[in-house]
């Protein structure tokens, strides 16, 4: 029913409005949170490396878990448990340790990958490389001694071959006579 004129389908009269917060008075500057950006979250993953770049130059060891590319200098050892790239142009003057290694630029230490070494043309090596598999490239140099230990270069000898330790000695052969270079000594000369 409708009174005095008013329609009883009509919508509801609207509520009333909520108040906007006060906008920051202009010119005073905000807060900034003291974590890093979003955008700086540290990456994992297959993709995650440290770079050196080509002008820094690090003075110390170095030591990680992530790969690493050096395109300055690092004067120290570096011991990482994945990859190293020295880049072309780029220099270690230290002992270097890691899972991967490829050398384009210039190394003064010895060289050790637990997996693979590789050497760039442009590869310098002034030092050993110890690797299970090496790749070098046509003009890569290397002044020092390659060594690629595989399982049976690292087990004692003795362990080789078990079955050649149980095995008695052979017995010596007595050299043969008629054999024209075991000829039996001639007598003593005596004078007459």
């Amino acid at each position: 029913m409708a009174f005095f004129g008013k329609n009883d389908n009509a919508p509801p009269p609207p509520a009333p409005s909520t108040p906007l917060p006060p906008s920051p008075a202009p010119n005073v500057p905000r807060e900034r949170s003291p974590g890093p950006p979003a955008s700086a979250a540290p990456v994992t993953g297959a993709s995650a490396a440290t770079t050196i770049g080509a002008r820094m130059r690090v003075v110390g060891d170095v030591i990680g878990d992530e790969d690493l590319v050096v395109n300055g200098r690092i004067e120290g050892k570096i011991r990482v448990d994945r990859k190293v790239v020295v880049s072309p142009g780029a220099e270690v003057e230290g002992d270097l340790q890691a899972k991967s290694v490829v050398v384009g630029g210039s190394v003064r230490g010895q060289v050790t990958a637990s997996e693979r070494a590789e050497l760039l043309p442009s590869g310098r090596v002034q030092g050993n490389v110890h690797a299970p598999r090496i790749v070098m490239a046509e003009g890569a140099q290397i002044q020092g001694r390659v060594v690629m230990p595989s399982d049976a270069a690292t087990r004692p000898l003795s362990s080789s071959r078990p079955e050649e330790s149980k095995r008695p000695p052979a017995p010596a052969v007595p050299p043969k006579t008629d054999d024209p270079t075991r000829r039996p000594a001639s007598p003593p000369v005596t004078g007459g």
